[in-house]
């Protein structure tokens, strides 16, 4: 079943129509999980998908990943989606979709968060299912700015695998990702209304290999399986 193409919100962008005279915070305010960090090394991915039956390959040969620290919408950044053979496929794709066409033209913001209740998402042979790795990702909190910037990372330690959909790049732009969301479990409601999905080891092979159901399988992880640290910018 091929991918619903419904976003929940662009980068930069805010619901409704507010008027010029709303001050900007609240015309534009932040998309949940607007950046995320990416510290992981190829053998941490490698061997954590091996042990959980999604074995990676690598298209385009062993990448040499460097550390980063915030990766934000249009970055390229590593993504993993089904490749043949019950095997999973490391590869840079850029960090949101694009975006609906403006009514009045100029270069639409990309899409970086679709909603993933009640829909269904499969995999076709220029869109699906993918996990993003990531050692955190960032929320804020505030209603003045400078905002208080939080890095929700895995209470384990280890790096977390979001629930993603993927895209064939357009017009020579590169493959793309978008990272799902849904309501927050306990250690996201504190800092957004919406929250990233990231999935248990135990599920990354069903989810990239449509095994299973999205509904089952997208679901705000429970309590204490995140750790929120302030992480003020410089």
């Amino acid at each position: 079943m091929p991918v619903q193409s419904m976003p929940e919100q662009r980068s930069g962008t805010g619901k409704g129509s507010p008027g010029r005279d709303t001050p900007f915070a609240a015309r534009y305010p932040p998309p949940m999980c607007a950046s995320y960090e990416a510290r992981f090394s190829v053998t941490q991915l490698v061997e954590a998908f091996d042990s959980h039956g999604a074995p990676l390959v690598f298209p385009r040969g062993l990448p040499n990943i460097e550390p980063v620290d915030e990766v934000r919408p249009t970055d390229l950044a590593q993504a993993i989606r089904a490749s043949a053979d019950a095997a999973a496929e490391l590869v840079p794709m850029r960090f949101g979709f694009r975006g609906p066409a403006r009514p009045g033209g100029g270069k639409p913001p990309p899409v970086i968060n679709f909603r993933s209740e009640g829909r269904a998402f499969g995999n076709g042979e220029t869109s699906g299912r993918a996990l993003v790795p990531a050692s955190g990702f960032y929320e804020f909190t505030g209603d003045k700015y400078p905002k208080t910037r939080w890095r929700l990372r895995g209470a384990d330690g280890g790096f977390l695998a979001l629930a993603a959909l993927w895209r064939a790049g357009r017009d020579g732009e590169p493959d793309a990702f978008a990272l799902l969301t849904a309501e927050p479990g306990p250690d996201v409601a504190p800092y957004h209304t919406r929250g990233v999905l990231p999935l248990a080891p135990d599920l990354w092979a069903d989810w990239l290999f449509d095994r299973r159901p999205a509904e089952d399988l997208l679901a705000p992880p429970p309590a204490g399986t995140l750790v929120a640290e302030a992480a003020p910018r410089g």
